[in-house]
């Protein structure tokens, strides 16, 4: 049995972990390693779409494996493999599928460039989440998750094909955790835009997808799937039975959010599998004392309270736990939560894959606030008509700005302009800033919510308990590595080294990865 890191070691994200067994290879996750792609691209400098895979494979964002991904993005005149067959780590590789653990884009981003064959196994809600967030946002080559558009050369370079010839590409998903109802079958059979879709019917992967967490094969492995807490819905981690012994892959996970329970679950069951591997993310081991997402809710609620005009809520995108909590506070306040066009098209699908997500269209606390725009894609168009009187824009909150609490991000700064409130609160309920591009973003945060006379609650640099991480915490970790007791220990998505390499007897033998080295497991040992 095979395991090798091709990303996520040494580093927070872009986890893309191969394991190989009994003639089988899967990827655990395919994620963007933003550590990677921040060392040469930004917002105005991406890869460019027209090359293909070359920009990506050049810097190393992509591993160099042969047979691994789409041949409409191998452009014949750049000998591609030729060219990077010297590359550290060149091989082939066939894929019978990839795991992935939650819609994250630092998980799941670079699926978009893998063979549309090779399935992807995750849990519904996942499946939906990532395909209601591609189909809500612009074309972008890098975010191709749940389905491509075909490229074909032109002139040396690559180009889309006609939309009205070529169908969007879809890539099979195969939910592991339980049956497909029939309401989501329209949803994952349509794109965003007037191209048509080739479909690829949502299915289950096992025999009896009721049961869950349902064992089932890729090849000739058994895989079970659990769901765990984190700051996106859905998210799950595996447990893979090989020759060698159980491998369990943590993916993203936490120990205080309101599904803390199912992270708990998911550690004592598999400290009953004794497996031979754990790969464990590490994010935030030397936070003691997280932030629970209850006290998110008081000091929210309080914030609220305390205002009688305007309240703007900015939180992360797809958090979709943190959004319930905003609505539980709309209620308690007498308010509305006006969500953007993007959350109600979400929370829509969401609820159609678990009914205890809400319905905007059928909850009367939510409003869909509509941006000023002149053009709108087909999705966005459908929504706001089938939504109809439930639609608000600038004027109307203006109107009555204590009616609300927007839903808004960074990105949604614009529609103050409109609004023009006079004064209020902006509830910050995101994380710190971790890079230096994110500590500008916050600087222009706060010139904006100066310039319209806005209190700013949670504001991460003053003010603690607005925001509960996705992460577990250092004693949530250490419990977990010492309850389901691994003999060897992988680290991945951390940068805490000394966190993971100890001395204590009890502790796991540790292997820090090396990107792109390939560990191998015999007789239940690591070979040299």
């Amino acid at each position: 049995m095979k395991i090798t890191v091709y990303d996520g070691a040494g580093v927070i994200g872009g986890n893309k972990v191969l394991l190989e067994s009994e003639g089988t290879a899967v990827f655990l996750d395919f994620g963007m390693g933003f550590a990677g792609r921040g060392r040469f691209f930004e917002e105005f400098l991406k890869p460019r779409s027209a090359l293909g895979l070359v920009d990506l494979l050049e810097f190393g964002l992509l591993p160099p494996l042969a047979g691994l991904y789409r041949r409409d993005l191998d452009l014949p005149e750049w000998r591609l493999w030729d060219r990077y067959r010297t590359a550290p780590g060149f091989r082939e590789v066939k894929a019978d599928g990839v795991l992935l653990t939650h819609a994250h884009l630092d998980h799941s981003a670079y699926i978009s460039f893998l063979d549309p064959a090779i399935p992807v196994y995750t849990g519904l809600v996942t499946a939906v989440v990532a395909k209601a967030t591609q189909d809500s946002a612009p074309t972008d080559l890098e975010r191709e998750i749940c389905y491509a558009t075909l490229r074909e050369p032109k002139q040396g370079l690559l180009t889309t094909t006609n939309y009205k010839k070529v169908p969007y590409k879809q890539r099979p998903f195969l939910v592991v955790d339980r049956p497909v109802p029939d309401a989501l079958k329209p949803f994952w059979a349509r794109g965003g835009r007037t191209r048509a879709m080739e479909p690829q019917e949502l299915r289950a992967a096992g025999a009896d997808p009721a049961a869950g967490p349902n064992p089932f094969a890729v090849g000739g492995l058994n895989i079970k799937w659990f769901p765990v807490d984190h700051s996106v819905p859905g998210a799950g981690a595996f447990a893979i039975e090989t020759s060698e012994g159980w491998v369990v892959y943590t993916g993203d996970l936490r120990l205080h959010g309101r599904g803390r329970g199912q992270t708990e679950l998911f550690r004592d069951e598999c400290a009953k599998l004794r497996p031979l591997i754990l790969i464990s993310e590490g994010t935030h081991p030397g936070t003691a004392q997280p932030v629970a997402e209850e006290e998110v809710h008081e000091r929210a609620r309080a914030a609220v309270r305390a205002e009688r005009g305007l309240v703007v809520a900015d939180f992360g995108p797809r958090n979709v736990e943190r959004l319930i909590t905003f609505l539980e506070i709309a209620r308690e306040t007498g308010r509305r939560l006006a969500v953007t066009a993007k959350d109600a098209f979400l929370l829509e699908a969401m609820s159609a894959a678990d009914p205890a997500t809400p319905n905007p269209l059928t909850d009367d606390a939510f409003v869909v606030y509509g941006e000023a725009k002149l053009n709108r894609e087909t999705w966005e168009r459908v929504l706001l008509e089938r939504f109809g009187d439930k639609v608000r824009v600038a004027r109307d909150v203006a109107a009555d700005p204590g009616g609300y609490i927007l839903c808004f991000s960074f990105f949604d700064l614009g529609e103050l302009v409109d609004i023009r409130p006079a004064g209020g609160t902006y509830v910050y309920s995101s994380s710190e800033a971790y890079s230096e591009e994110m500590a500008i973003d916050l600087a222009r945060l706060r010139n904006w919510v100066t310039h319209f006379g806005l209190r700013m609650a949670g504001d991460p640099d003053h003010e603690r308990g607005f925001h509960a991480s996705g992460h577990i915490h250092g004693p949530g970790l250490e419990g977990l590595i010492r309850t389901i007791a691994p003999r060897y220990l992988i680290p991945v998505h951390t940068e805490s080294r000394d966190f993971f390499l100890r001395t204590e007897r009890s502790w796991p033998e540790v292997v820090w990865p090396e990107v792109g080295r390939t560990y191998e497991f015999r007789d239940g040992n690591l070979m040299a």
